[in-house]
């Protein structure tokens, strides 16, 4: 019976560091798969200690089938831990497929043979067991020569003494008449070497404190032997005060619900646990608990200021530094994730700690460098929770002031178009009357091309003024079915002026394979699109180049328009403004064709895209849905 109840007492044990572990870092691979296969063992034991309970023998049919079944479990994950630990690449599909498969062979071996029977042992022991434990030495080795990394050795040489001790209590032990005795032993014994010497090891690499790692051991194991000792005494009271029949198997299924509702009870007092009994055992966890209620300041730079100093009083000491997302090394930030980031596993790191933080849609808004100090998972906590509030305040503050300026851009905006439509009549007027002058004056030449120029400057002024109201004004749809490949044929020919006159080819491809679906559209304000876009490129082009205009149908439907040149390109830092309005490179531009075209594909519910690069040259795609 006392043995039993410490079985129970080893399954809490085992379930409270798969937890740990699990909690400790939930996105990384490593963890996931040691948080299953102690979990699974964890499982095994608390079977185990419950049939003894029960009356029954730790070696019965029905604990040594259900543990042989674990057991290829166990194979299966241990193979899928060491074949990638420490921290490299998992198997490649093919190599997981082949071990699903060799892991459904020794379940249906198990179930197959006769399992009281020694014969039964001996096939199930030779034609799985035998194997799959010297794969999982063979990859063990292979791991632990291949990491110079002291944990991770620790890791695997507990792993294959887990292997080590459970092969030989049930394929060596029955040869020599001390199968129970053996059985005892692994699971007394062997199952808490390998749950503490593990866990410790991985919780330890995740930046917990060996204090810190025993509270929680100790807190999580109370909790998870409540949950199975729930489950042990609903189960033994249904099979004492009932008699066998419809109701005791009704009663059965609703005592299974128990230890999951003592679960859930038990996951909402943890706080309350946490902050009563765990704070009291470990200060820096009361200094973090105390940190996570107090808010910081609205304003990003007031939030900053105060994130930097409470780091620094949770970490001893330890010098935090903000870096923008656009200030992070090339490829940090794509490999930022929740877990710690520390320089001990990536030397490339710039920093002992990375923490990044989030925004909205997981976007990494920045990341705290921290150095120095005290670097333990508190740190981390606090730093990973006070880089969240950090990225809204951020967040928060860019938006401000983006719509700051955009109704200052709407009032400058309404201003210049005010301004356009004054300007324009007497513009018109001085045109009129400046090519009046030059048809009735017998001048010059040269002084005639005085009057020419004005005139063109005066043309160029109108262009600008025409943009600055076609701007302003709503955009005014006349939509009609139309043929994409018969558009870009007619804007083609409308465009010879364009590129004939700087020396630069227009190229029209017809779309591959299956005719263009058609699209709903107003020709004349999508003639005005490539127009603008075609006259760009062939500015942004050298002479003698050529410029390619083509359509494709996309694999979700829509029509794509490519505007292609191999002219001077774009540089990065102006790719995001482009399409603001009065924004340009050019000097003689007003910053509003490309802000015009962005418009006019918007109100057709498309899009307009850009790809580009300096000296290589720009891809201006135009993304229509197809009509319906």
């Amino acid at each position: 019976m006392s043995g039993g109840l410490l079985a129970l007492v080893i399954a809490a044990i085992g379930a409270a560091y798969a937890t740990l572990v699990w909690r400790a870092a939930p996105n990384r691979r490593d963890n996931v798969v040691f948080g299953a296969l102690a979990l699974t063992d964890a499982l095994m034991t608390a079977w185990r200690g419950l049939n003894v309970l029960a009356g029954g023998s730790i070696i019965g049919p029905s604990v040594t089938l259900a543990c042989s079944i674990g057991t290829v479990v166990l194979a299966l994950l241990s193979v899928e831990l060491l074949a990638s630990f420490p921290r490299r690449p998992g198997m490649r599909r093919s190599w997981r497929l082949a071990l699903w498969a060799w892991s459904a062979f020794g379940v249906g071996l198990v179930l197959l043979v006769d399992i009281d029977h020694m014969c039964g042992h001996a096939v199930s022991e030779l034609a799985y067991f035998a194997p799959s434990t010297a794969l999982i030495f063979l990859l063990g080795v292979r791991a632990w020569v291949r990491t110079p990394d002291r944990d991770a050795r620790i890791v695997i040489a507990a792993l294959l003494f887990r292997w080590a001790t459970g092969f030989s209590a049930y394929c060596v032990a029955p040869a020599l008449g001390v199968f129970e005795a053996a059985v005892w032993g692994e699971t007394l014994i062997a199952s808490t070497v390998s749950f503490v010497v593990i866990g410790t090891t991985v919780l330890r690499s995740d930046l917990f404190s060996l204090r810190s790692v025993a509270a929680e051991a100790v807190t999580m194991a109370m909790l998870a032997f409540v949950v199975i000792a729930s489950g042990a005494t609903t189960v033994n009271a249904v099979l004492s005060w009932t008699a066998p029949g419809t109701l005791q198997g009704a009663l059965l299924v609703g005592a299974t619900l128990v230890p999951l509702a003592v679960a859930r009870i038990g996951q909402a007092l943890y706080p309350r646990v946490e902050r009563r009994v765990l704070a009291g055992l470990d200060e820096r966890r009361a200094r973090r608990l105390g940190m996570r209620h107090e808010p910081l300041p609205a304003g990003a730079d007031a939030a900053l200021a105060e994130a930097v100093l409470r780091i620094a009083a949770i970490g001893d000491g330890a010098m935090a530094v903000w870096h923008a997302a656009a200030s992070l090394p090339a490829g940090l930030a794509a490999r930022l994730g929740d877990t710690p980031h520390r320089r001990d596993d990536d030397p490339t790191l710039p920093a002992c700690l990375v923490v990044p933080a989030f925004g909205a849609e997981r976007a990494v808004v920045g990341a705290f460098y921290i150095d120095g100090g005290t670097i333990d998972r508190d740190t981390f906590v606090v730093a990973r929770d006070l880089a969240a509030h950090v990225a809204l305040a951020v967040e928060r503050a860019a938006a401000i002031t983006a719509l700051e300026e955009a109704r200052q851009l709407a009032a400058l905006g309404q201003f210049a178009a005010a301004i356009a439509h004054d300007i324009r009549t007497p513009l018109t007027s001085i045109s009129l009357n400046v090519q009046i002058l030059r048809r009735k004056l017998a001048l010059a030449p040269d002084d005639a091309e005085h009057l020419d120029i004005a005139l063109e400057e005066l043309r160029r002024l109108d262009r600008s003024v025409a943009e600055i109201l076609d701007f302003a004004k709503p955009v005014r749809l006349a939509r009609e079915a139309l043929d994409v490949h018969a558009l870009l044929a007619e804007a083609a020919r409308g465009l010879s002026p364009v590129w004939s006159d700087r020396g630069v080819g227009l190229r029209c491809e017809p779309a591959a394979g299956d005719a263009l679906p058609e699209v709903c559209g107003d020709t004349q304000r999508l003639r005005q699109v490539l127009t603008n876009l075609v006259d760009n490129a062939a500015e942004a082009s050298p002479a003698g180049a050529e410029v390619t205009l083509r359509a494709a149908r996309a694999q979700t439907g829509d029509v794509h328009i490519d505007v292609v040149d191999r002219g001077r390109g774009i540089d990065a830092r102006d790719l995001a403004r482009i399409f603001d309005p009065f924004f340009t490179t050019r000097a003689d531009g007003t910053g509003l064709g490309l802000a015009i075209c962005h418009k006019v594909v918007a109100a057709h519910g498309g899009e307009l895209r850009v790809q580009s690069a300096l000296g290589q040259g720009s891809t201006f795609t135009i993304v229509l849905p197809a009509r319906s």
